[in-house]
């Protein structure tokens, strides 16, 4: 089976808080190109993936509800603005539960990994700034 390939410049200019809302809707789950494209923003950003890893427990663990209320979600204003983006998305769906929380968490951890790959790919060396 082979995928289309999306290139990068195709990916930065995805609405990554509309498709991870319209993922999210009904129980489903983000398509991957939806965490690439945020880890893409992210990374950009210069956000830590150890920061998003952090984020994602905070979403399993308090809740989407709670998380979208955080002033600063990541570190910097321009990262925390970017979360921020998204943690609002992922609030709008209607029918939130854990298995929301728990979706949103992981796809989080997933965009967190994009990132930390990026970084060991650009570097060379077998680890990232997680």
């Amino acid at each position: 089976m082979s995928y289309p390939r999306i290139g990068e410049d195709e990916l930065r200019a995805l609405d990554v808080p509309a498709a991870l809302a319209a993922g999210l809707r009904d129980g489903g789950r983000p398509p991957g190109e939806v965490a690439v494209a945020a880890a893409l923003a992210a990374d950009r950003l210069g956000t830590r993936p150890r920061s998003l890893t952090f984020l994602a427990e905070v979403v399993r663990r308090g809740g989407t509800g709670y998380a979208v209320t955080l002033p600063e979600p990541l570190p910097t204003p321009e990262q925390a603005a970017l979360a921020a983006s998204w943690l609002a998305a992922a609030y709008a769906v209607p029918e939130q539960g854990p298995e929301h929380d728990e979706t949103l968490a992981r796809w989080l951890e997933n965009v967190a990994l994009v990132v930390a790959a990026r970084r060991r790919a650009a570097t060379g060396t077998g680890t990232a700034d997680t």
